[in-house]
């Protein structure tokens, strides 16, 4: 079994551009996977996701929100 867990965070920052000026407050959000390895089927699966809190957020402005993404992959080496 493995981990992985991330947390990253942004100050409160002044976003300019020819289309917009706009401050973009401060967040924070966290990822984490877990990685199961399956030896008998060389195998392995990962559950993750990103921005675990859910709390939407806006990478500038006059973009769409970023909100959560979860996951389950299995690898298969044969």
């Amino acid at each position: 079994i493995g981990f992985y867990v991330n947390l990253r965070w942004n100050d409160e920052y002044l976003w300019e551009s020819t289309f917009q000026n706009a401050v973009l407050p401060a967040r924070t959000t966290v990822d984490a996977q877990v990685t199961f390895r399956l030896i008998s089927l060389k195998s392995s699966v990962k559950v993750g996701a990103a921005n675990i809190g859910g709390k939407e957020y806006f990478s500038a402005p006059g973009t769409g929100a970023v909100g959560s993404q979860y996951y389950i992959s299995l690898t298969l080496n044969p």
